[in-house]
């Protein structure tokens, strides 16, 4: 049995700041980096469906980052993997879901700018998802109304913190005002907060209040290097 399974997207970017240009792989590739970053030992299956191409500008005095994307220029069959934590990269924009249902172990997904994650097929999806990460700049809809159709908790990501409901608890958490950066290359942050998250929940030490935590500080860190 694998530790972390990933399914869905992954790009190949081509990342510009004005100056200079580099080609790099996106989505996948930076869950998978940033788990073996945190941790070399994890045990990772992968099984990428939709491959696509993106062209992000890099705005680094802002922090922010922008981008165009083609997600699904060629599909891939699913490979099913025993895994202990499977994630759904890209829910909103997979193109293929009929393997979810019969997935083992914890399932969490994250959203990307697109399809509105709110609709009739996307919804349905989320009452398989233990944990959904979305950011505050990909968010089409309540908070509210997400954790009352994911079957766990939701968490609504940004640079200064997370607003976190399962639909009965909410809670939110702010980074120290020190710690946030600017002047630094965003691309990926979602990804990486991601990832260290899916390693506090493998290793089941805390609860959801310290993953968080440790999430974003460990984003940050990572960032910031």
């Amino acid at each position: 049995m694998k530790d972390i399974a990933l399914y869905g997207h992954l790009t190949i970017d081509t990342i510009t700041d004005g100056d200079t240009e580099k080609k790099t792989l996106g989505s996948m590739a930076n869950v998978w980096k940033a788990l073996l970053e945190i941790d070399p030992t994890i045990d990772i299956g992968l099984s990428p469906i939709d491959v696509g191409q993106a062209l992000i500008y890099v705005d680094k005095p802002a922090a922010k980052r922008y981008s165009k994307v083609n997600l699904s220029l060629v599909q891939h069959p699913v490979k099913m993997i025993d895994s202990k934590i499977n994630h759904l990269i890209y829910l909103n924009e997979m193109t293929l879901h009929d393997f979810i249902p019969g997935l083992g172990g914890i399932i969490t997904a994250d959203i990307c700018p697109g399809k509105s994650i709110s609709n009739s097929v996307n919804k349905d999806l989320l009452n398989y998802v233990d944990y959904l990460f979305i950011s505050d700049e990909d968010i089409d809809c309540d908070l509210s109304y997400l954790a009352s159709v994911t079957k766990g908790w939701v968490i609504l990501h940004s640079a200064s913190g997370s607003v976190v409901s399962n639909g009965e608890e909410e809670f939110f958490y702010k980074l120290p005002k020190e710690l946030m950066l600017k002047d630094v290359n965003v691309l990926g942050a979602g990804d990486i907060f991601a990832s260290c998250f899916l390693y506090k929940l493998l290793g089941k030490e805390g609860d959801i209040h310290e993953w968080i935590e440790f999430s974003h500080l460990a984003t940050t860190e990572i960032i910031g290097k």
